[in-house]
């Protein structure tokens, strides 16, 4: 079992959306716990991938691959956890928003950290990248959000989260909590554009969701 869960990193590494989620199918066949799969193997194998994006190793469409093959396989980990229902309602703990912030089309990050949102009590509504300041209004409404996430991956479009924030504030909408994430931020970004919070990687978000939702 040791080796397919070897070749499902890998298959995720190379973009192989097939190989993916036949091999996450045959390891949940042989009774692997499909939320350890997603913790050990899928989170490591997207980190690897952003390693190698970082140091120019991969490019736009090596990610995409990647991305699609990590999807895949979530899918498939998720459909047994929560009986079909890959996350969008089965929260309890609290309802989140996110989305990647206008002119940034990385999505990675984002959706790892939707899986882990979600494995771990939260209802989870992912928007999808690119996303403009009302759409993010307009979406936090419609769910009834407790808590929106903005993602950035890159220095140019990390500038677009503080827009996002400045949105609200001029709205003067206080019932939405923002917290901000992706490679480029830092806790010191979020000090200064007034976010409720930040988290450096997906694990880390969980324990930011829970900590934002106790000050409410």
């Amino acid at each position: 079992m040791s080796n397919k869960i070897e070749n499902l990193k890998q298959a995720i590494i190379d973009g192989d959306q097939d190989s993916a989620r036949l091999i996450s199918e045959e390891l949940l066949g042989e009774g692997l716990d499909p939320l350890m799969t997603i913790e050990e193997c899928v989170y490591p194998a997207v980190s690897v991938v952003g390693e190698r994006f970082e140091k120019g190793e991969y490019f736009l469409t090596e990610l995409i691959l990647s991305a699609e093959a990590m999807k895949s396989a979530v899918a498939v980990l998720m459909n047994k956890i929560d009986g079909g229902n890959t996350g969008q309602g089965l929260g309890k703990k609290g309802t989140i928003l996110l989305g990647t912030v206008k002119g940034d089309v990385h999505e990675i990050g984002k959706n790892l950290v939707a899986t882990m949102l979600r494995v771990n009590g939260f209802d989870v509504h992912d928007i999808g990248k690119d996303v403009p300041n009302t759409e993010f209004f307009e979406q936090a409404k419609a769910v009834k959000a407790d808590i929106i996430g903005l993602s950035a991956l890159m220095t140019n479009t990390m500038q677009n989260q503080r827009e996002v924030i400045n949105y609200f504030k001029e709205k003067k909408i206080k019932s939405f909590r923002i917290v901000v994430g992706g490679a480029p931020t830092s806790q010191d970004w979020a000090n200064e554009i007034g976010a409720d919070g930040w988290a450096p990687d997906a694990p880390s978000s969980v324990a930011l969701a829970e900590r934002v939702l106790k000050k409410d």
